[in-house]
């Protein structure tokens, strides 16, 4: 850890060192006349080529590139430069053009997604181990379905038993929504109770119009919601991270696209 610690302070005081004397190169060019988007240009054009190269070593774990944290380190501190850098090289936030503006918008997206991704991959194995659940993610529709199965069961023999169908209506009524699929997808993401909370409102509601044994039956019924809001979690945050790199990747694909694009441009019309 105290490595990874040590290997940001130093990524960071290379690009705090990199942005001041691409500022000051950019400030002389201009004093000279000249024209500076050429060296921040190529630099960015250099840091997002690093940038797409973090996929790649992802895919190639095997081959000794280099420990996975010091690489997101790398890509999390450069990815902050390319950002400010791009600020400096079309001189405003959001340029005129409409391909400029394509190129931007795709910029934006892949920044602001990288951010999120960023934020997930510090966030959510913490959150995960807290959930104290694991279960493959493609395998939790069939987990929910048999914990609704079960639920149905108890409800059966809760109505057979207490000669009462009041636990069987409301299971109907209410309950029924929230075994059916996973539920509160949003909330468990952003890390609100909404899931626990309805259990607690719910529950707490029909237990008053229960006799004892229906009772019992219901404390079965609740310890079983309390296992599926857990599925429900491991479900929203698991599914955003597959749903992010879907996004993140083609993104930064395109970007890279637009660049060479746009250097071609550049020295066909300008230079």
């Amino acid at each position: 850890m105290r490595s990874v610690t040590r290997a940001y302070m130093v990524f960071w005081l290379v690009a705090a060192a990199a942005f001041i004397f691409l500022l000051w190169n950019s400030w002389q060019t201009w004093l000279q006349n000249g024209e500076p988007a050429i060296v921040t240009g190529y630099t960015l054009a250099g840091l997002m080529v690093f940038l797409g190269l973090f996929n790649s070593r992802k895919k190639l774990s095997m081959v000794p590139l280099g420990r996975g944290a010091y690489w997101t380190a790398a890509h999390a501190v450069f990815g902050t430069l390319t950002l400010g850098l791009f600020w400096v090289h079309t001189g405003s936030f959001w340029p005129s053009g409409a391909y400029e503006q394509l190129f931007a918008l795709f910029f934006y997206l892949v920044s602001l997604s990288g951010i999120l991704g960023y934020w997930m991959q510090k966030v959510i194995p913490r959150r995960l181990t807290e959930n104290g659940l694991e279960v493959i993610w493609e395998r939790i529709p069939n987990e929910v379905a048999e914990i609704r199965g079960k639920a149905e069961a108890i409800v059966e023999e809760a109505a057979e038993k207490a000669a009462s169908d009041t636990l069987a209506r409301y299971y109907t009524e209410t309950l029924a929504w929230y075994f059916r699929r996973p539920r509160f997808l949003t909330s468990h993401f952003v890390g609100f109770q909404t899931g626990r909370a309805y259990i607690r409102r719910e529950f707490t509601a029909i237990a008053r119009y229960l006799d004892d044994t229906e009772r019992q039956y219901l404390g079965q019924l609740e310890d079983l919601a309390q296992i599926k809001n857990r599925l429900d979690f491991a479900y929203a945050v698991n599914g955003m991270a597959k749903l992010w790199l879907l996004f993140h990747v083609p993104m930064a694909v395109g970007v890279l696209l637009l660049m060479i694009w746009h250097i071609i441009l550049v020295h066909v019309y300008l230079l």
